[in-house]
């Protein structure tokens, strides 16, 4: 592929009156596809011949119909080690559309396509070479000769393309790339689960005070020894007369005894 045209010195003759010496520089554009073609695969080029950037241009010697048209009948040459031929000349034809013009208007000449198929990978290179520039009236029968061009294979090496044909997947970083690792067999093993977590909760409860029957409030004075201590102040008072009844009762029964022995 061709970044821009690139000027070739052709000769050629002019409306056929078999001049030769004529130098024409004209504008070649020899490009092939933009992305890197594959072993196999139809691998189309185009090949445009620009007008010389100065004088002498591509003209119209007389008036051109509106049915007439311009033929490009040119040959290139071809070299590949990628190809089934690995060098040969072929003729390639372009008719362009049919459209009129006057003596001295300036011509362009058709688009040709160049089409190889490569075999493997390699390099592959387009040269233009001669070509005849031809004008049809429109009848079908009548071809006017324009321009009859030829070129040296040094001249024509400066218009020449090379085009790269790669392998299908062929990486276009560095070399030394490391290969990818390849997948490995699998195995009997069962494969391993991660266990799923277990949520614990813990509750705290908090220990109710154990009832006893304990007093809880201590007696003023010395321990307890029986009932009374708590009875209040009535029930003591009654408690005391009856002891001081007994003692009474006591002494009443010494004093009986006392009088019955003195009798006696």
């Amino acid at each position: 592929m061709s970044a821009a045209p690139k000027a070739v010195n052709y000769t050629c003759t002019v409306g056929g009156t078999g001049v030769s010496t004529v130098p024409y520089a004209f504008q070649m554009d020899l490009a092939g596809p933009v992305t890197a073609p594959t072993p196999n695969a139809t691998v189309v080029a185009t090949w445009k011949i620009g007008q010389p950037l100065a004088s002498p241009s591509i003209t119209a010697p007389s008036a051109i119909p509106a049915a007439g048209r311009l033929i490009v009948d040119a040959d290139v040459a071809i070299n590949g080690v990628p190809l089934a031929v690995a060098s040969e000349l072929r003729a390639v034809v372009a008719t362009a559309a049919p459209a009129s013009a006057t003596p001295g208007q300036q011509l362009t000449p058709p688009p040709m396509l160049i089409t190889v198929t490569p075999t493997a990978a390699g390099a592959i290179t387009l040269r233009p070479d001669a070509f005849t520039l031809l004008v049809d009236s429109g009848t079908g029968t009548t071809e006017t000769e324009l321009l009859d061009c030829t070129v040296t294979a040094a001249e024509a090496a400066a218009g020449a393309t090379v085009i790269t044909v790669q392998t299908a997947g062929a990486s276009t970083g560095p070399s030394s790339t490391p290969p990818a690792t390849p997948p490995t067999s699998p195995s009997n093993t069962p494969p391993i689960t991660t266990p799923e977590p277990t949520v614990t909760l813990t509750r705290t409860k908090t220990a109710e005070p154990v009832k006893t029957n304990q007093i809880e409030k201590t007696p003023d004075g010395a321990a307890a020894t029986g009932g009374g201590g708590d009875a209040g102040p009535d029930a003591r008072l009654i408690m005391f007369s009856g002891a001081l009844m007994v003692a009474f009762a006591g002494i009443g029964g010494l004093v009986l005894r006392r009088r019955t022995a003195t009798r006696g």
